[in-house]
């Protein structure tokens, strides 16, 4: 947790723009229904992540929350364009106070970004790079306008750097910066998890009243969430089914990390498995002899399911082997 104080009245501490760009947004239209699951799903990621840089830690009660996200006026619409701010009545002792929303956008963008689920082990060795020099504010601002892509694939440099400069303005050792930024990879992390419904709400109006989204911090664009996004935060929108009985065929099976693929009685497709039964590792053990054998086998599993209810993974917790004398009512 970091240490913060009370202030006795409500504070900016980053503004944030949300434009939404073509198809309806380009007339400054935009459908009522997907416009508010949007921005309550933008909402609810500036919020949350704002609020584990100032405190350090991470809450999803937005009522429980350190700071607040308001909507402000905007000068001048391009296509149809959303203000947000984030505000608080406190202050963090850390090192956010001259580089806050430069911090945020970076961290916005890594929680938003499509990307392999074990990159944030990239995150730690970036910033376990002691030695790396002091980065100038100037050219952070400088590679922010560079290519988008880019940037993406940059964004955990920028996340470090985006550190450097905190660093930098508040004059702390190195030791404190570090110190900090391995709390804030765990926070982020988690923060992915966390926040994977409210990505997805936010992308809501994309290839129905807009065609991408652009985010801006200090008039510099940081970040486009296109259809591609959409589809990637839409695929990784399973749940976890009860645990059931099933009978198939093993047809692949890797004694190393227990992944294997498992034909279901009655189907002919086959599906990505996991044996998580402590024997799977052990010589000749019966996910093995059932695969030599192309006998079918009973098991217990839990089951991954799509948004529409589709079986795309079993997590295999139990078996009990079937010889020739299985049984279909």
């Amino acid at each position: 947790m970091f240490e913060v104080t009370e202030v006795k009245e409500w504070r900016c501490l980053s503004t944030i723009s949300v434009r939404y760009e073509g198809k309806d947004a380009a007339s400054h239209e935009i459908d009522l229904n997907q416009l508010g699951q949007s921005i309550q799903g933008l909402a609810r990621v500036f919020a949350l992540c704002s609020n584990a840089l100032l405190t350090g830690e991470i809450s999803t009660r937005l009522e429980a929350l350190d700071v607040r996200v308001v909507c402000s006026p905007v000068a001048e619409h391009r296509c149809f364009e959303v203000l947000a701010m984030v505000k608080s009545m406190a202050i963090s002792k850390e090192l956010w106070s001259g580089a806050f929303g430069a911090v945020l956008a970076v961290v916005v963008q890594y929680v938003l970004s499509r990307r392999e689920q074990d990159q944030m082990k990239y995150v730690n060795e970036i910033l376990s790079r002691r030695e790396q020099a002091q980065v100038r504010y100037d050219e952070l601002s400088s590679r922010r306008e560079q290519d988008q892509a880019k940037y993406v694939n940059e964004s955990l440099k920028h996340f470090h750097d985006a550190l450097q400069v905190a660093l930098r303005n508040n004059q702390a050792s190195t030791e404190s910066v570090v110190s900090v930024a391995d709390k804030l990879v765990s926070l982020i992390d988690k923060l992915t998890d966390v926040l994977r419904p409210a990505a997805r709400q936010a992308l809501s109006p994309i290839d129905r009243s807009c065609s991408r989204i652009d985010l801006y911090s200090e008039g510099d664009r940081f970040m486009t969430l296109s259809s591609d996004h959409k589809r990637a935060f839409e695929k990784a929108d399973t749940a976890i089914s009860e645990i059931a009985p099933y009978v198939g065929v093993i047809s692949e099976f890797d004694m190393a990390t227990g992944a294997c693929k498992v034909t279901l009685h009655g189907d002919t497709a086959r599906i990505a498995a996991l044996v998580i039964d402590p024997v799977f590792n052990q010589p000749n053990n019966r996910y093995v002899r059932a695969m030599a054998s192309a006998n079918p086998i009973r098991f217990l599993a839990k089951a991954g399911l799509d948004s529409e209810s589709n079986l795309i993974k079993l997590y295999i917790s139990d078996s009990s082997e079937l010889e020739t004398e299985l049984a279909v009512e």
